[in-house]
């Protein structure tokens, strides 16, 4: 490869991570209005995961995908996947009935801190002590996002939600890497786990008796670009990325999504964004950069 492809390759890579974050930091724009209309976060999710399979499903037909699967592949694909992926959308979606979406989606952004701490815990990783830094960054950030001196403590049912939300993705990430789902191709790999989490949030919705039809034609404009926008081409990219300039750079350019929620969220939904806010984000965000980069230097 020329050195000119290969500058190419990494600014297609840069502008692949970029429209990846942002897509997914476009999820509160288009879930919060559906969820003023009446639509639980279940049906929600059940909807959005119903349309990106259709589509995502014709795109793989199309290229002629092998969508063979092992036995352990549907264990895992199940257990890890389902639990994983369906829940962490369904939580953080939840959580935005309690607390500012921008907010919400810089606390369940730090994930990777969760990881560290997952990988000693049940893989006897060494932590280093810049992961004991960004602990205490991360507590610190979550801090200043969830307290007010004039309104006290945010609400704790929210926090607790976006806790779950980090616990699941974290297994997610972990189970793709440590499971049999790591022989499966990464496309069709993001296509059953979709389809699993469909049939979660159906199940959900079902028994929660919460499932009705899509209320108007905002609503279903709503999640139809939520599923194209915030599911497919946010995963598509971020594949890309990793592909053309690897994970440790993709990731380091993932912050771009709280960021883009808290700026949605000021505009958008009127949520206050104040010094506090703005440094907890920053300090948030300097904690999963720290583990990034913490994992590049192991490496």
């Amino acid at each position: 490869m020329s050195a000119k492809e290969a500058n190419n390759k990494i600014i297609r890579g840069i502008i692949y991570a970029l429209i990846s974050s942002i897509t997914f930091g476009l999820l509160p724009f288009f879930s919060i209005p559906v969820k003023a209309q009446g639509m639980s976060s279940e049906t929600l999710m059940f909807y959005r995961f119903l349309i990106s399979v259709i589509i995502y499903g014709i795109y793989l037909f199309f290229r002629k995908a092998n969508f063979k699967l092992s036995k352990n592949n549907i264990r895992d694909i199940i257990l890890i996947g389902g639990m994983g992926y369906g829940l962490t959308g369904l939580t953080l979606v939840s959580s935005y009935d309690y607390i500012p979406s921008g907010i919400g989606t810089t606390i369940g952004f730090q994930f990777p801190v969760m990881i560290s701490i997952f990988m000693w815990l049940f893989y006897k990783e060494k932590l280093q002590k810049s992961i004991y830094i960004s602990l205490a960054l991360s507590l610190l950030g979550v801090f200043l996002l969830s307290y007010s001196p004039i309104h006290g403590m945010v609400s704790f049912y929210g926090i607790l939600l976006l806790t779950i939300t980090n616990l699941m993705y974290s297994m997610y990430i972990i189970g793709v890497n440590k499971s049999s789902m790591k022989e499966i191709d990464s496309s069709v790999l993001t296509f059953y786990v979709i389809t699993i989490s469909m049939i979660l949030c159906l199940s959900l919705s079902i028994i929660r008796g919460t499932l009705i039809p899509i209320p108007s034609l905002m609503a279903a404009r709503n999640i139809l670009f939520m599923s194209i926008f915030s599911t497919i081409i946010a995963n598509l990219t971020l594949i890309l990325a990793i592909k053309s300039i690897g994970s440790t750079i993709t990731a380091l350019l993932s912050p771009l999504e709280p960021v883009t929620a808290i700026i949605i969220g000021a505009i958008v939904f009127n949520e206050t964004v104040n010094i506090q806010i703005i440094t907890g984000v920053i300090i948030i965000i300097l904690a999963v950069v720290l583990i990034i980069l913490n994992g590049k230097n192991r490496e």
